[in-house]
């Protein structure tokens, strides 16, 4: 098989006597075929070229999730990408991951990622809400979320995570679901209270980076948006992200265009609009304050049909997985 020679530019880091990071990059040069992994490359340079670089690994079956890491930009597991696939300009750049803390070159702390999954309660929980009839349907639900292996690709590119550091993230999230969905859970009502709160699914600000960086294809914000779904159903309307939700709902319907006017109201109610009047007073003087009077779209009686016709025929929105359970 043919060999091609790769330049690797590996993010070097290293804790200081401040307890500080300090970061370098250094570059290597690597063979690799089309099937050569970035696992077996780094393996390559640690054990012929460098010992001292430090990175983790486990099961080399994309099961473990051990080996996640910033991989040409995007987060990926290091044993399931080849090189030839990732390379620009045969350049393949590797760091940490992102959104946690760094303990020497790849090696992240996985401790705050964990403590957010603890932190939902991860277990069922017995209570007045379980029921023991497991259908076909919440088998489906269930199984798809549980193929997450907890690996942290999703936190490490989510956009809210990176300027937010309470967000709970999409992995403790989806996780969140696994349970909510779960029949034998008996305390699903309290869950989503929970949930409902600052910093958990209503700050998902639905950038689908963690769709495209979960090697499981668990898709975690289908997840988050299946419990906000829930939330809703269930009266847990009172937070900004359901009223915000709801205010768009009323608008499209009313008049199948958004009232941009009254929106900011609408979602952080009087006061909170008020500690917004500075941003107000700024895109007033840019001429980006909308009209009170919004646009009525043509052709509303046919969305409102839509309405309607999803008002008689609801559609499952649930998280599956497409025929995993034995019949």
């Amino acid at each position: 098989m043919e060999m091609k020679s790769y330049t690797f530019r590996i993010q070097r880091n290293r804790r200081n006597a401040e307890g500080g990071v300090e970061s370098r990059w250094q570059e290597y040069k690597v063979e690799a075929s089309d099937t050569t992994t970035i696992l077996s490359a780094l393996e390559e340079i640690k054990g012929h070229q460098d010992g001292s670089l430090t990175f983790r690994q486990s099961c080399r079956s994309a099961i473990c999730g051990s080996c996640a890491m910033k991989i040409s930009g995007r987060t990926r597991l290091a044993c399931k990408t080849h090189v030839a696939k990732v390379a620009k300009n045969g350049v393949v750049e590797i760091a940490p991951q992102a959104n946690q803390p760094v303990i020497k070159d790849l090696a992240i702390d996985i401790g705050p990622f964990f403590k957010r999954v603890h932190k939902i309660t991860p277990y069922l929980q017995e209570g007045p809400e379980s029921t023991k009839e497991v259908t076909k349907s919440s088998f489906d639900q269930v199984n798809h979320v549980t193929q997450c292996i907890m690996c942290g690709c999703c936190y490490s590119d989510c956009t809210m995570a990176e300027v937010s550091p309470e967000f709970a993230g999409p992995a403790a999230l989806a996780k969140s679901f696994r349970f909510v969905s779960d029949p034998r859970e008996g305390h699903k009502k309290s869950r989503l209270a929970q949930l409902a709160e600052p910093h958990n699914a209503w700050s998902c600000v639905r950038c689908a980076m963690c769709v495209e960086s979960c090697p499981k294809d668990v898709a975690p914000m289908e997840a988050i948006v299946k419990l906000r779904t829930r939330m809703v159903a269930q009266g847990l309307n009172d937070g900004a992200g359901a009223r915000h939700a709801l205010a768009f709902h009323e608008d499209i319907q009313k008049s199948g265009d958004l009232n941009e006017f009254t929106l900011l109201q609408r979602t952080l109610g009087i006061f909170g609009a008020v500690s917004e009047l500075g941003s107000a007073l700024h895109l007033m003087k840019k001429g980006k304050i909308p009209s009170p009077f919004p646009h009525k779209a043509d052709g509303l009686q046919e969305v409102r049909a839509i309405y309607a016709a999803l008002e008689a025929h609801p559609v499952d929105v649930e998280t599956k997985a497409a025929d995993v359970a034995p019949e």
